[in-house]
């Protein structure tokens, strides 16, 4: 499918400079606003005219621009153009998490830094009355550039011995508010009775089998993309959607360090905890068990294992 918009063109008084994402609804396009860059985020023709796709697209919208912390990207506008809905946000320069390749190595204090900023975001947004539900690797950008200031990273800094790299940590940002909810189920219905939202390698027990949503739920998809930046694979690497959903919901939790020889017991241990099938079993916080996994990972080196 061809983009809508070429370097150059405007919309809503945006001057598009390049395409960044295509999605089945909308693109998003860097753009420049006259104060900076922006990600501009456009719904297409088709996904316009429909109810349904309409009110998630403001949903979202409504539910990120009140979350307002350094490790989530940040929305800023939105409207409608021409027949096409719109909302402009922080503009990354970087990539997103990823684990490592087949037979390769983390960066484990890389993997912790990660981690340490989607945990604060996670605890914030959940502070705030709101559930991601769409944690995953994808949804974790890494900028590029520097923090804006040092106030800013130090503020993101665990403190004491085992903290990561606070620059680090401030470069990280959650994005994708697409499938929040808020936590009391207040808002509108976005999906279908029975329809899972989310992402089936992340998704939680309660996600999947319709039980109350919680921060642990959020906490669930956190350990998955632990366990995956960490190993390069999910807990449950499976490829058939219908086993992977029934081990999500039945299968004991994996010890991810017997994956690689290098990650102590500690940290499968930890992880394990955090996919607990009953939600009420995990830590009370995300940041509680990152912690503690940066705890146990410190100061090791994969090439010495």
């Amino acid at each position: 499918m061809p983009v809508l918009f070429s370097a150059g063109d405007r919309f809503a008084g945006f001057v598009i400079r390049t395409p960044l994402g295509l999605g089945g609804s909308s693109e998003v396009y860097l753009a420049e606003d006259g104060q900076g860059p922006v990600a501009l985020k456009i719904m297409n023709s088709a996904a316009s005219r429909s109810a349904a796709a309409r009110t998630r697209f403001v949903h979202e919208f409504e539910i990120a621009v009140k979350l307002h912390h350094p490790n989530i990207v940040q929305m800023f506008a939105h409207g409608e153009f021409d027949g096409r809905l719109w909302s402009s946000h922080e503009y990354i320069d970087g990539t997103a998490a990823h684990g490592p390749a087949p037979r390769a190595d983390p960066d484990p204090a890389l993997v912790v830094a990660i981690l340490t900023a989607i945990a604060h975001a996670l605890d914030y947004a959940h502070v705030q009355g709101v559930l991601h539900l769409d944690v995953k690797p994808p949804n974790m950008l890494l900028s590029r550039l520097e923090p804006a200031t040092a106030a800013e990273s130090r503020a993101l800094s665990e403190g004491g011995a085992f903290a990561p790299d606070p620059n680090t940590v401030a470069r990280v940002k959650l994005s994708d508010f697409g499938t929040a909810r808020r936590i009391d189920g207040s808002g509108p219905q976005l999906t279908p009775e029975g329809f899972i939202v989310g992402s089936l390698p992340y998704a939680a027990p309660e996600l999947l089998c319709g039980g109350t949503l919680l921060p642990a739920t959020d906490q669930y998809a956190l350990a998955c993309s632990a366990a995956e930046l960490l190993t390069g694979q999910t807990p449950f690497p499976v490829m058939n959607r219908v086993r992977l959903a029934d081990a999500q919901m039945s299968a004991e939790p994996p010890d991810i360090s017997r994956r690689r020889p290098w990650i102590p017991g500690a940290v499968g241990s930890i992880l394990r905890k955090c996919l607990a099938k009953d939600p009420a079993r995990r830590y009370g916080t995300c940041a509680e068990p990152i912690r503690m996994i940066a705890r146990a990972l410190r100061d090791i080196d994969p090439a010495d294992c």
